[in-house]
């Protein structure tokens, strides 16, 4: 589910889209709320039929999230410690966790002390 959201995003902005569609999956608002944060999107909408739209961002013609992949698979997960997470987190981008706090960003999982599965890296 995660994978689908990524790919369409990813292939919106290699064809310079100005939005993308597609049905909302259990937490994809989240992910979208921590693309949006980051200004990696415009923002996005929902409509009453679960279909979600999001405005992809771009700048000077060339798209502001040049990065979009998936990390951790069902076959092989990836999980990072909060130490592991503060080494990485030199102004690289933004790392997608899934903790035991919820699904947040790498400086969140930072401030609050959790470390978790690896989902996706933006940039």
């Amino acid at each position: 589910m995660l994978a689908k959201l990524i790919n369409r995003l990813r292939n919106g902005y290699m064809v310079y889209h100005l939005g993308v569609s597609f049905k909302e999956v259990r937490f994809c608002a989240k992910v979208l709320n921590i693309l949006w944060k980051e200004n990696l999107i415009k923002g996005y909408t929902k409509t009453n039929e679960g279909i979600v739209t999001v405005f992809l961002r771009y700048h000077d013609g060339s798209p502001i999230c040049t990065r979009l992949v998936i990390i951790s698979r069902p076959r092989d997960r990836i999980y990072l410690s909060v130490l592991d997470i503060a080494r990485l987190s030199d102004d690289f981008g933004v790392l997608i966790l899934s903790t035991p706090k919820g699904i947040m960003a790498h400086e969140q999982c930072i401030c609050k002390g959790v470390g978790g599965e690896v989902l996706a890296y933006a940039a």
